[in-house]
């Protein structure tokens, strides 16, 4: 990668290509993306496109597609599509739904870009986040999905982003906990490798639908929805040894009754820790011996799973017969992935990008 000598002229220069281009950083999550530009814009969008269910939804709606929050507001007049299932693109995962999951794809990607709100003549130059383990094929498909939207794309590990956004460019272990993955990298003062990287499948909804799964056989009646118990996740999710109480209300014969969930929550929050812990072990013990205290004591927590509590404390107990342990968290779990590829747009210059468009790749 070209570094930058930001010595006076080179100010100059930055200054000008940053009237010229808009430098992006996007974070495709499974329910959450963020943006963050270089016009000083942090934007959060619901990861969710939904379409009219018949006539009488598009008369109520008088729109062909919404796009986040709006779907869940109006979920029961719409189909609803998740186009970054496991933060990744795939318009053929569903045969079914294909021609309508491609619509989705495109009016995503089409509505986040148009949120930056480029000035006429400007370029776009965007750092997307992808899973520790994208495939190539992965890859290219994000990259063919921007295309035409921007003017340079370059997809990169989202725990990666997260590092090179918090400065950390040395030894660590970055566990970025999203929706549908868990991406876990290994930092070692050079680009990752793949043997540095590990991509789980258990994040914040595998939490969910424990959760529901297990209020649901308790309670067979119950009125609740997924979305409900989610909203309820995101304010008590807790795996410490005390967990906040927590509380849902549902109508059981014509009555409304309230039921704690708190053991349920607690229990389904715990599933993803063995993974994490099994991951990070194997991450740290396998490399460099004389680095291994290192990374023990550099882990960073980021995504919005980060902020499950006590889970830093839990990470530290399970991990200690490694050696001394330290987790910190990331000061802005929802932006720092998104943050971190607009850091590294900007520190590309545009000859670089240039080089990008024909090879897909850093050098």
């Amino acid at each position: 990668m070209t570094n930058i000598t930001k010595n006076a002229d080179s100010k100059d220069v930055i200054k000008q290509q940053e009237t010229e281009n808009i430098f992006v950083g996007i974070d495709l999550g499974t329910f959450q993306s963020a943006i963050a530009t270089s016009t000083g814009k942090l934007m959060n969008i619901a990861s969710v496109v939904g379409f009219p269910k018949d006539l009488v939804s598009q008369k109520l709606l008088r729109k062909s597609m919404l796009i986040g929050d709006d779907c869940f507001n109006y979920r029961m007049s719409l189909d609803l599509f998740y186009p970054l299932e496991k933060g990744v693109i795939d318009p053929h995962r569903n045969q079914k739904d294909s021609a309508k999951q491609k619509e989705a794809i495109n009016g995503f990607l089409n509505y986040l870009i148009s949120l930056i709100n480029k000035q006429e003549n400007q370029k776009i130059y965007a750092v997307v986040g992808a899973p520790a383990r994208a495939t190539a094929d992965d890859k290219q498909a994000v990259t063919y999905a921007f295309d035409g939207l921007v003017d340079g794309v370059l997809v990169v590990s989202e725990p990666f982003l997260v590092a090179y956004g918090q400065g950390i460019y040395g030894f660590a272990v970055i566990v970025d906990i999203g929706a549908g993955t868990i991406n876990i990298c290994r930092m070692h003062g050079s680009i990752p490798e793949e043997e540095d990287q590990q991509t789980l499948y258990k994040g914040g909804n595998h939490i969910d639908k424990v959760f529901y799964d297990s209020f649901k056989t308790r309670v067979l009646n119950a009125r609740v929805t997924l979305h409900l118990l989610r909203k309820i996740k995101e304010q008590h999710a807790s795996v410490s040894k005390k967990p906040k109480k927590a509380s849902v209300v549902s109508l059981i014969s014509g009555k409304s009754v309230q039921y704690d969930v708190t053991n349920e929550l607690h229990e389904a929050c715990k599933t993803i820790v063995p993974d994490i812990i099994k991951t990070l072990s194997e991450l740290i013990s396998e490399f460099d011996p004389e680095y291994q205290q290192t990374l023990r004591e550099n882990i960073m927590l980021a995504g919005c799973g980060s902020r499950i509590e006590g889970l830093s404390s839990v990470i530290e107990h399970d991990l200690s017969d490694l050696g001394k342990i330290k987790v910190n968290l990331v000061d802005d779990p929802v932006y720092a992935c998104a943050i971190g590829g607009l850091k590294l747009a900007r520190d590309l210059p545009v000859d670089e990008w240039k080089r990008i468009q024909e090879t897909g790749a850093l050098a």
